[in-house]
């Protein structure tokens, strides 16, 4: 079984798989599908009551991004609006990774 699948939990595990095979979890290459899943993903797991790995570390992708692009204030669609406004929906999507490699990097993720 590949290793990105052990535990479908975990929040970067599942980033990992949707930046190797973007075709079995979204329509493209686009930032607005990317957020819709993440945010269907937390919903489906609040409903049922399952634990997201690493989504608090997650949630402070928002906070890195701030720091990167030199922001005084967080964006208020955090890093979705951060990337979005930055790059538009597909450069978004791309950036999104680019980012998050260094953000987990940086973080020991």
């Amino acid at each position: 079984m590949d290793k990105l699948y052990e535990d479908g939990t975990d929040i970067f595990q599942i980033l990992d798989a949707i930046e190797k095979r973007t075709g079995l979890f979204l329509l493209n290459r686009n930032l607005d599908y990317l957020y819709s899943f993440i945010a269907g993903y937390k919903l489906l797991a609040a409903e049922t009551k399952s634990e997201v790995k690493n989504m608090e570390k997650f949630d402070q992708f928002s906070l890195f991004l701030k720091d990167e692009f030199k922001e005084e204030y967080e964006n208020t669609m955090s890093w979705f609006g951060q990337l979005h406004s930055e790059f538009g929906s597909e450069q978004g999507f791309i950036k999104f990774f680019e980012y998050l490699h260094k953000f987990k990097e940086i973080n020991n993720y």
